[in-house]
């Protein structure tokens, strides 16, 4: 399996009211489709791809924000493994879990990306942990 492309669809980044008292933040990702899709590659020839349509969300509580962001991977499968997963799709709504694992951390890096670079320009806090450089603590100094 491979990545042959990947796209933002939809993206919304809103700050609705001023940042007042405890802020909650809920994120999630999902795939909401998965259908076969044809495309041409390099001499013409048609290859047919798998194509993940995914949403990616925060919502700041209480109704202080919102991101959005609506997007597709297309993978590159073996035939054989393509049609498993379209059928799995297609009866459950389930996709193979080291499948799904790739394409969701694929998507989750690229949203976070692009989020935290769009709520900083609307003045909305980040939703996850950055990380920060702290002052040697003088306990670590002690060799008792």
């Amino acid at each position: 399996m491979a990545i042959v492309g990947f796209n933002f669809d939809k993206i919304l980044v809103e700050r609705l009211k001023p940042i007042e008292g405890q802020v909650k933040v809920k994120p999630d990702i999902s795939i909401v489709d998965l259908k076969k899709h044809e495309v041409t590659l390099g001499s013409k020839k048609k290859e047919e791809l798998l194509k993940f349509n995914f949403k990616f969300s925060v919502k700041y509580d209480p109704g202080i924000g919102d991101i959005i962001i609506d997007g597709h991977i297309l993978i590159i499968e073996e035939p054989s493994e393509m049609k498993k997963v379209l059928d799995s799709w297609k009866k459950n709504k389930e996709i193979p879990s080291e499948l799904m694992v790739f394409v969701l951390n694929n998507a989750l890096l690229r949203c976070n990306i692009k989020a935290l670079s769009m709520i900083q320009d609307v003045g909305l806090p980040p939703y996850i942990r950055l990380p920060t450089i702290s002052p040697k603590s003088k306990a670590s100094d002690y060799i008792g």
